[in-house]
């Protein structure tokens, strides 16, 4: 085993054990070493880091601070992680079992930089205050104005698959607003929300700004019920999120939602059949399938078919499963047994409803440690339990269509989810066009027929005066669901203005 990080709670600016003692060990899905522990809070400790929230949003200075000084805050913390960066990758890959380029695009560094947008966005693109006209009488002038003001104390509640990035996808943009948080991880995967603890305290951010805990259940009650608490912000299951909005509206919070998805990529029926041989797993290679927003269902026009499964069983011969710190590696582990057995009920489901297995199945048979599976691809029907529910897994069910527009609209809204989705045409006008009509929050267009782009030229593609913007998944844009997929957006400035209230504040 190489590197172990432990870390007790972080409360009030303070480190502290947990009320009882205990710890939570972690362990690396892909050797099952253990690789830390972190002490595990109880619904005391959830309250007293409530409590601290509470008295440094009502007490403190941060929600008053200028925008600017919130945001240089903000860029410390963003210097810290950087300076870190190797180690904090290392601790990711551990933690998560992430592999490939994502390991560093999403998981690790490029998730820093949303520290730096939302320190941008705060200054530049948020409008704090809109001044209506002043109306004059003869002895005094009147006006109002609209104001936004940070919303307060938020509960931010994160899943085990890309926790970095979005524990800074919830942390960044509520400080910069002006709130205070509670943070709670997955405890599958708490280890880099401490580091980022680490890097508020030393940036000089008031104690009580930012707190980290961890817990089971009991604990994500507390936050989410506590009336102290003025907003929940939560990914992760569609399930999980039904119980947090429940148990949030006896005292009527703002809830945040990032839920469930089984979002489909459309080939529309002018694609030709080189690149219905390229598409191969498609998105189910990412992180082994544990994403929200992976396309894992693939609406493949009837007659490219035979090309499709030419392209799939070519591509399986290129896939390594293995070392996550080997940079060849394309698929590492399932995080838990846990997940590797629901995987595995899918799987089954799949071969008793009649689906055809085209590829995988099963555990790789050289793995003796590790939570491991094949890539699979099915052939079926949209109606199958495997194309109606979310697997988090790496299985693609592929679903064969007459390859009309209406038919590839119908099949892909035929859904409980509208998280994201993409198309593909010959031409970017009709892939976007039948993009359009799909209903789900987060859409991809691509004519796979149109030349390749030229260089991008001087600048690397920012005009003159533009300048550099961090680059990286969250930065700006929209990100949310439609239907069960969830409540809210996040990413950008809308992700800021989720976490405020708007006040109509009138004189005379």
């Amino acid at each position: 085993m190489g590197a172990a990080w432990n870390y007790k709670l972080f409360i009030d600016g303070k480190w502290v054990d947990g009320e009882k003692g205990a710890r939570i060990e972690v362990i690396d899905p892909a050797t099952e070493e253990t690789i830390g522990s972190v002490a595990e809070a109880t619904t005391k400790d959830a309250v007293a880091a409530i409590q601290a929230a509470r008295k440094a949003f009502d007490d403190g200075p941060w929600p008053w601070m200028k925008p600017s000084d919130r945001a240089a805050a903000l860029v410390r913390m963003a210097e810290y992680l950087e300076a870190r960066s190797t180690e904090l990758r290392e601790l990711i890959v551990a933690e998560t079992g992430s592999v490939g380029p994502i390991t560093d695009f999403i998981q690790a560094g490029g998730s820093i930089a949303l520290l730096r947008s939302n320190a941008n966005l705060i200054q530049s693109k948020v409008q704090w205050l809109e001044m209506g006209a002043p109306t004059a009488g003869s002895v005094s002038v009147g006006g109002s104005a609209v104001i936004r003001e940070p919303i307060g104390v938020v509960a931010a509640i994160t899943p085990f698959n890309f926790p970095f990035m979005l524990n800074l996808i919830k942390v960044a943009p509520a400080l910069a607003a002006g709130c205070t948080v509670v943070l709670k991880p997955h405890p599958w995967t708490p280890l880099d929300a401490f580091m980022i603890a680490q890097a508020a305290e030393a940036a000089g951010i008031p104690a009580g700004v930012l707190n980290v805990i961890t817990g089971h259940g009991e604990v994500g009650d507390e936050l989410t019920s506590n009336p102290m608490v003025d907003m929940v912000t939560f990914t992760g299951s569609t399930a999980t999120g039904k119980r947090i909005l429940a148990s949030a509206s006896n005292t009527v919070k703002r809830v945040q939602l990032e839920l469930g998805g089984k979002s489909a990529q459309v080939l529309l029926d002018d694609v030709g059949e080189d690149y219905a041989r390229s598409v191969g797993f498609g998105a189910v290679l990412n992180h082994c399938g544990q994403g929200c927003v992976l396309t894992t269902r693939l609406l493949l026009p009837e007659h490219l078919l035979p090309a499709y499964k030419e392209g799939v069983m070519s591509a399986v011969k290129q896939i390594k499963i293995g070392d996550t710190r080997d940079p060849s590696t394309t698929l590492g582990p399932l995080i838990r047994e846990q997940q590797r057995t629901r995987v595995e009920g899918y799987v089954a489901s799949g071969n008793e409803q009649g689906a055809e297995l085209l590829v995988g199945g099963q555990r790789p048979a050289h793995m003796n440690k590790g939570f491991f599976y094949e890539p699979t691809v099915f052939i079926g029907r949209n109606d199958m339990k495997i194309a109606q529910e979310e697997i988090f897994g790496p299985v693609l069910t592929v679903i064969p269509y007459s390859g009309k527009d209406e038919d590839a609209v119908r099949l892909a809204n035929d859904s409980i989810y509208g998280l994201g989705g993409a198309v593909q045409a010959a031409t970017t006008g009709r892939a976007f066009n039948v993009a359009r009509r799909i209903r789900a929050g987060s859409m991809t267009a691509a004519g796979v027929a149109a030349p390749a782009s030229a260089n991008a030229g001087p600048g690397d593609g920012q005009g003159p005066g533009w300048g550099s913007y961090p680059a990286g998944v969250g930065q700006s844009g929209a990100f949310g669901g439609y239907k069960q997929s969830g409540l809210g957006r996040e990413w950008g400035s809308m992700g800021i203005e989720e976490f405020t209230e708007v006040k109509s504040l009138a004189w005379q």
